[in-house]
């Protein structure tokens, strides 16, 4: 049952991606480049959110009011830079969704991978306590709902066993203390984001974390007319109904459907399960293979599970690459012994003849056995690959 949905899935992904293609080219494919836009977006949410910041008032007074008055006061600036806030904010969950889901379809979570798949699942948490924790900030309806519907939902465990809504949620308890922890919290989170995104990168050989220029620019400018078409405002508290955001609110909606103790059971359910997923069957048996690489002439080992592009840029091999997801070709490589493993392609990248002449996809291919593999360096061989 699994193996037959993560196929599915890996048949999705390919069709899909094969109509980037025609859109976008496979050069500037954004679904290629999911990690490095997730990666773009958290420096457009803390370079947004420092300027933000700068004229954020932590009191109860001022809090309402200094947000409208960054949204309305200085509209080409703030407003906007408020509204591409929260879009980039949305934009990441679904991004780090979506990476997460390639991940698991194409079985690269298992194995040595394994830290790569927490460390990721611990980054999605921690920008969902971010994100919820901002909602919080600005002091309007959705801010006043969303604090005490957390409050209620944190109160059931016995650590806190009703403290939060006596000493800060009743109206004649709510004062700049408040004020001061949500501003803390939402500091202090996005910066252990930002290390722990270093460390999970660095997990990679070679990871890029910038999206190519030309996909940065188009996300940054439809980020820009999206926040001037609709921009993110406050809601009053005569609003005829409450706006939500699905991305990141829709625990708290549940709390009012469910039980606490109900919702906490399904989050930390969820949450045990895909942790322990890299270690649940089926396993995958493998070993520990080798292969010669041509024409460096050195001899590198392959764990189990690794394709052979992420081997030989471990070990400092110059293989060119470009998408890792066996969408542009640019890995092309000849076998020249030995039996591999083809995982999912685009036919585009790779021709019927070319692969019955021995090429393959080193980012798409695992080994079966030991090989000897010849690729054609874009530079002198030996020499460590950087991906522009």
């Amino acid at each position: 049952m699994l193996n037959r949905l993560q196929r599915l899935l890996q048949w999705c992904f390919v069709r899909v991606e094969g109509l980037f293609n025609l859109a976008f080219g496979e050069k500037q494919n954004p679904l290629y480049y999911i990690g490095p836009i997730s990666y773009y977006l958290m420096w457009l949410i803390v370079a947004s959110g420092l300027y933000l910041y700068a004229f954020f008032e932590t009191s109860v007074a001022g809090a309402q009011a200094s947000v409208a008055a960054i949204t309305h006061g200085q509209p080409w600036a703030g407003g906007v830079l408020r509204s591409v806030h929260r879009y980039a904010s949305d934009g990441v969950v679904l991004t780090m969704l979506l990476h997460m889901a390639r991940h698991w379809a194409f079985d690269r979570y298992r194995g040595f991978r394994w830290f790569s798949w927490v460390s990721g699942l611990a980054l999605l948490w921690l920008v969902y306590v971010a994100g919820i924790n901002g909602y919080m900030l600005p002091w309007d309806r959705l801010a006043k709902f969303t604090v005490i519907a957390t409050a209620e939902w944190l109160d059931w465990l016995p650590v806190f066993n009703g403290t939060l809504v006596r000493n800060f949620i009743f109206a004649e308890n709510v004062n700049d203390r408040l004020f001061s922890l949500l501003s803390f919290i939402h500091i202090g989170v996005p910066l252990v984001i930002l290390a722990l995104l270093w460390v999970h990168t660095q997990r990679v050989p070679q990871a890029r974390t910038t999206p190519p220029l030309p996909i940065l620019l188009t996300l940054t400018a439809a980020l820009l007319v999206l926040s001037i078409a609709k921009p993110a405002v406050s809601q009053l508290e005569e609003a005829p109904a409450l706006g939500f955001d699905w991305f990141y609110l829709p625990v708290l909606a549940l709390m009012y459907r469910w039980a606490p103790g109900e919702v906490w059971a399904l989050l930390a359910g969820a949450s045990a399960l895909l942790f322990l997923m890299p270690w649940l069957p089926p396993k995958k048996r493998g070993a520990e293979r080798f292969m010669l690489v041509r024409p460096d002439n050195r001899i590198v080992a392959v764990r189990a599970g690794e394709t052979i592009l992420d081997a030989g840029l471990r070990e400092g091999i110059a293989l060119p690459f470009d998408c890792r997801n066996g969408g542009c070709g640019e890995c092309k490589a000849t076998l020249r012994s030995g039996t591999v493993e083809m995982g999912a392609y685009q036919g585009g990248a790779l021709s019927a003849g070319e692969r019955a002449a021995g090429k393959i996809l080193p980012c798409v291919c695992t080994l079966r056995e030991d090989i000897e593999l010849e690729y054609a360096p874009a530079g002198a061989p030996g020499a460590r690959r950087t991906p522009q």
